[in-house]
C-alpha cells in the first residue's frame, strides 16, 4: 500500500508549479474524459487487459514509487506519462464488460491521481504551506487510487 511521500516541495521554500513551468490545470485539474459508467463489474478479457495495458503499468509504476518518495516535480512528470497512456486507451474498441468493469476502475485510480496532483500544486504554490498540510490529503487519495488499481488489476 501507500506509505509517506517526501514532500520536500511544500515547504515555505519549496518548489512551486511556476518554478517547474507546469501550470497546475493543464497537468492536474483536468478531469479524465468518461470512459464508462459504473455498472456490475464483468470479467475482463485479454484484450481488455492489452488495451489498458500501458495505462494501468504506468500507475502501478507510480503506486511503487510513491512507497519510495517522490519530489512534486517527479510526480507532476509520472501523472503526465499517466495522462499520455490514458489519452492512448482505444475506447472505441473496448468492450462492454471492460468500459464497464476495469476501464472504470482504472479511471478511478487516475481521477485519483489527479486530485492528489492538484492538492500538492496548491501547497507547492502557496507560500508557507508545510508538509503537514496536505499530506493528509495525499495519502487518502493514494489510497483510494490503489483500491481502484487494485480493482482493475483483478478484472483484467
Amino acid at each position: 500500500m501507500v506509505t509517506v511521500l517526501a514532500l520536500a516541495s511544500c515547504g515555505g521554500g519549496g518548489s512551486t508549479t511556476a518554478s517547474t513551468g507546469v501550470a497546475e490545470k493543464t497537468v492536474a485539474s483536468q478531469e479524465s474524459r468518461p470512459v464508462a459508467t459504473k455498472a456490475p463489474k464483468a470479467a475482463g478479457s485479454d484484450a481488455c487487459q492489452t488495451r489498458l495495458g500501458d495505462f494501468v503499468a504506468r500507475m502501478k509504476d507510480l503506486r511503487q514509487a510513491l512507497l519510495a518518495g517522490l519530489s512534486y516535480d517527479e510526480y507532476v512528470l509520472r501523472v503526465r506519462a499517466i495522462r499520455d497512456a490514458y489519452e492512448a486507451v482505444p475506447v472505441d474498441k473496448l468492450g462492454a464488460a471492460c468500459v464497464s468493469g476495469p476501464a472504470a476502475d482504472a479511471e478511478d485510480a487516475f481521477n485519483e491521481y489527479l486530485r492528489a496532483a492538484n492538492a500538492w500544486g496548491e501547497c507547492a504554490a502557496t507560500a508557507g504551506c508545510a508538509a503537514s498540510d496536505v499530506e493528509g490529503k495525499l495519502q487518502h487519495r493514494w489510497k483510494l487510487a490503489s483500491k481502484s488499481l487494485d480493482a482493475a488489476e483483478k478484472q483484467t
